[in-house]
């Protein structure tokens, strides 16, 4: 091959790649995800400002310590568990206690089930009567709240034994009135996290401050969670914990109430207006909240069926329930665009150290 020719080729093959970085450029402020970033960074990256709209949807920064999904059309599915989850947001540490962490909490796409929030259970099943308590720790009362146990005993560990529990399928629980009754475990032990991702969720803060009802905005539910909001205790007017440390919870009313695109983003609205399920993604039908009445010892805050936030669901109701929990910071997206039909694909690097 002569010179000339040799030319024309490398000539060619250098067009070649300007054409080709100059189109990676060109769409990289519209791109959906980029392999190999962090699940977190993919989702900062589709920010679009601290301000929304009545009917808008989309990443928005708000509270200036997260980045949410809002409103109706969101595409936040992410394949995990093989089961389909949704991204609720990326947060920092005033969320979830890790310092210097930005972290994205997910949710479970379905409800998992129906279940009582904090009808109490006994350990080893001996049916010690316990009442109907919103002691999500037991630190109190003693014994854990039945959706604690559920959750990051069974659900986490993707077991039907329990050292202190017992067998998940012959787990009981014993209201005043009522005889023994047992669970359901065949969803709770069947959709748990495989031991080969259980590492992938962090240890996170859970907050149990709570309020007297349910007349509080998105913004100051969100300090409230927290105690940061003048009158919130933890359940029962301050007796119980105030937060607890574990991998999985669940949706927080703040949570709900700032997925809503019915409301724009400086709206005070409370919590006793309707969320609208059409207009806010989260919105599932009856579901609980991990947050208590903090002027009650058995109440604990619920999604209804007309959209809005109750606060005085009884916690031996067997309302919906969806795992939520924060993944590692270092999880990373391996494929997809965040839609139902293609959600993210994530893997990590580290997470099994």
């Amino acid at each position: 091959m002569n010179k000339k020719k040799i030319i024309i080729i490398i000539s060619i093959i250098i067009i070649i790649i300007a054409i080709v970085i100059l189109f990676i450029l060109s769409n990289k402020d519209n791109k959906t995800y980029a392999v190999g970033d962090t699940l977190a960074d993919t989702v900062i990256a589709q920010n679009k400002g601290s301000s929304w709209n009545k009917g808008d949807s989309g990443v928005y920064y708000t509270n200036n310590h997260e980045y949410r999904y809002i409103g109706a059309n969101v595409n936040n599915y992410v394949s995990f568990n093989n089961d389909l989850y949704r991204i609720i947001g990326v947060f920092d540490s005033n969320s979830h206690g890790q310092d210097g962490k930005t972290l994205v909490k997910l949710i479970r796409s379905r409800i998992l089930g129906a279940y009582s929030w904090g009808n109490y259970n006994s350990p080893a099943n001996s049916g010690t009567y316990s009442s109907r308590k919103n002691d999500w720790t037991g630190g109190t009362t003693g014994v854990k709240a039945n959706l604690n146990v559920l959750l990051n005993d069974y659900f986490y560990n993707k077991t039907d034994t329990s050292s202190t529990y017992g067998n998940c399928s012959t787990w009981t629980y014993y209201y005043n009135n009522t005889n023994y009754r047992t669970n359901d475990c065949s969803d709770i032990v069947g959709y748990g996290i495989d031991p080969s991702l259980q590492n992938y969720i962090e240890d996170a803060t859970w907050y149990l401050f709570g309020y007297s009802g349910n007349g509080l905005s998105k913004q100051n539910f969100y300090l409230c969670e927290r105690g940061q909001y003048e009158g919130c205790t933890s359940a029962n007017s301050g007796a119980y914990a105030t937060s607890t440390t574990a991998k999985i919870g669940l949706m927080y009313v703040s949570d709900y109430m700032y997925a809503s695109g019915y409301f724009n983003s400086t709206s005070t609205t409370t919590g006793s207006s309707q969320y609208y399920g059409n207009q806010n993604w989260l919105y599932k039908g009856i579901e609980w909240t991990i947050t208590p009445r903090s002027n009650s010892s058995s109440n604990a805050f619920y999604v209804n069926t007309n959209g809005n936030v109750g606060s005085s669901g009884d916690a031996y109701g067997g309302y919906g329930a969806r795992p939520t929990f924060y993944l590692k910071s270092s999880v990373y997206v391996t494929g997809g665009t965040g839609t139902f039909s293609d959600p993210y694909t994530i893997s990590c690097d580290d997470c099994n150290v």
